[in-house]
């Protein structure tokens, strides 16, 4: 780890201050439901889910989220604005991971969306309800949350 790193580290820890790439539960509680970015409206849809398909073992495989950034105007999705990492919340518990690179629905008619995939995660639920946050990436480096609140979490048998 280069000294510059470290040297942060250390002072992160030292100052309590937290880390701008890790937003605490508050700010992940209080990210808006719809945001606007460069005059255009998006929201976050999501598919949550635990496979207890026979192949499956006993107590089920992980947590995978399926989530969908959807611009509003339904005109296609802008390649300047990625989603780059996810937050499933739990109560006070918070499954934090990246989201993987590329883009988009191979579906013509979903140009409007960007979907994700997110695998291994906890083994909550399934039938309980979470918050998901995902953090949206301009290309100029700014970034923004966006939440859905109240998704289920799905059994597949």
């Amino acid at each position: 780890m280069p000294k510059a790193a470290a040297l942060m580290l250390i002072l992160l820890a030292i100052c309590g201050c937290k880390s701008p790439l890790s937003p605490d539960l508050d700010d992940l509680s209080s990210a808006p439901e719809e945001i606007v970015i460069s005059g255009r409206a998006y929201t976050l849809e999501t598919y949550l889910y635990r496979d207890f398909m026979p192949v499956s073992p006993p107590d089920g495989r992980p947590l995978t989220a399926i989530i969908r950034v959807t611009a509003v105007d339904r005109n296609p999705f802008p390649a300047t604005l990625e989603a780059d990492r996810i937050w499933v919340i739990y109560g006070g518990d918070i499954w934090e991971t990246k989201l993987p690179a590329g883009s988009g629905s191979g579906d013509p008619t979903r140009q409007h969306q960007l979907e994700k995939v997110a695998h291994d995660g906890p083994k909550w639920g399934p039938g309980i309800y979470v918050d998901v946050v995902v953090r949206l990436r301009e290309s100029n480096g700014k970034d923004y949350l966006l939440r859905a609140s109240n998704q289920y979490i799905a059994r597949t048998d």
